[in-house]
C-alpha cells in the first residue's frame, strides 16, 4: 500500500512539473501581449465602424442618467438605442415602474435616422459620432455616440422638448444584442 502512495505522489509531483514546463512555453513577453491587445483592438475599432456605417447596431444601456446627474442601474435587455437601417428606437424602461408609456415603466420611441456623421478628427481609441433622429415622442433630437475599443459606449441625448439623458452600456452588433422591445404608443 505504502508502494502504491508513493507511486502515486511521485506520478503527481512529475505530471506537476511537466504542466508547469509546458505554461512557461507558452508566457509571452510584455511586449508580445500588448501587440496583440492592440491588434485585437483595432479590428474592433473596424467592426465598429462597419456597423455604424451599415447602420445596424445596439446600444445596451446598464446605466440610465438624467439631466441633473441622478443616476439609475436598470437593465440592458429593456433600456437600449436600437439603429436598424434608417429607423432608430430609443427605449427606456425604470425598473421598479408599472405600466408607462411602453408598459415597461418608461417610454419608447421609433424614429427616422436623417444623417450620422463621424467628427473630422477621428479619436486614437474608440469610435465616436452623432446621429440626429426624429420620433414622435422626443420630437426631434440630436444623440452623441462615444465607443472605447471594448466595446463600451456613452449615449448623450438631447430632445426638442427638453429631454436630456445619459446612458452607458455596450454597443453590441444587431444580431449580438438581446433585447425587449416595448409599446410604442405614438
Amino acid at each position: 500500500m505504502k508502494k502504491l502512495i508513493s507511486s502515486l505522489f511521485g506520478l503527481l509531483i512529475v505530471v506537476g512539473l511537466s504542466a508547469q514546463t509546458s505554461t512557461n512555453d507558452k508566457k509571452l513577453t510584455r511586449a508580445e501581449r500588448k501587440e496583440i491587445k492592440a491588434q485585437e483592438r483595432a479590428e474592433r475599432k473596424e467592426q465598429i465602424i462597419a456597423a455604424i456605417k451599415d447602420q445596424q447596431f445596439v446600444i445596451e444601456s446598464y446605466i440610465l442618467e438624467d439631466r441633473y446627474g441622478r443616476f439609475a442601474q436598470v437593465s440592458p435587455v429593456t433600456n437600449f438605442v436600437l439603429v436598424d437601417s434608417s429607423e432608430a428606437t430609443i427605449q427606456i424602461a425604470l425598473p421598479g415602474r408599472i405600466g408607462g408609456w411602453n408598459g415597461l415603466g418608461g417610454i419608447t420611441d421609433e424614429g427616422r435616422i436623417r444623417n450620422i456623421q463621424f467628427p473630422k478628427k477621428m479619436p486614437k481609441h474608440g469610435v465616436s459620432f452623432q446621429m440626429d433622429v426624429s420620433g414622435p415622442a422626443f420630437g426631434s433630437s440630436r444623440v452623441y455616440v462615444d465607443v472605447n475599443p471594448d466595446g463600451l459606449a456613452v449615449m448623450r441625448f438631447s430632445g426638442a422638448f427638453g429631454a436630456r439623458f445619459t446612458m452607458r452600456g455596450n454597443f453590441e452588433l444587431l444580431e449580438d444584442s438581446n433585447i425587449y422591445k416595448g409599446i410604442a404608443r405614438f
